[in-house]
């Protein structure tokens, strides 16, 4: 039965990491965005930069909540690991300890694009 929601949580981590590194590529290509010097940009081209910073803002907001939000269930599915160690606390343990470092890694990625 836990098994399922084991797998649930490490695939929506897995999603929100990839969605994290699709911001990260837009922010890269807003960085590398450019027009000549003292050249004005084409009709729009302007508009473009104002729509993707405003994109990479409320992705990487969402991206926050999301993660939060996941940190918790993670919190929640793993907090009720007993004291005695049978074998199928063991595996749970373990899961604890791939979904943490998953969370772990994820909040690092985050706090380093926002």
């Amino acid at each position: 039965m836990h098994r399922p929601q084991l797998q649930s949580l490490s695939a929506r981590l897995d999603a929100l990491t990839d969605e994290l590194k699709a911001t990260i590529q837009l922010s890269n290509c807003l960085a590398q965005l450019s027009f000549l010097p003292g050249s004005l940009p084409p009709e729009g081209e302007g508009d473009v930069r104002t729509e993707l910073s405003s994109d990479i803002h409320e992705n990487l907001k969402r991206h926050e909540e999301d993660f939060e939000l996941l940190k918790q269930e993670v919190v929640d599915y793993t907090g009720n690991t007993r004291s005695s160690q049978t074998r199928r606390e063991s595996e749970r343990s373990l899961e604890k300890s791939r979904l943490d470092i998953q969370v772990a890694r994820l909040g690092e990625d985050l706090k380093q694009s926002v």
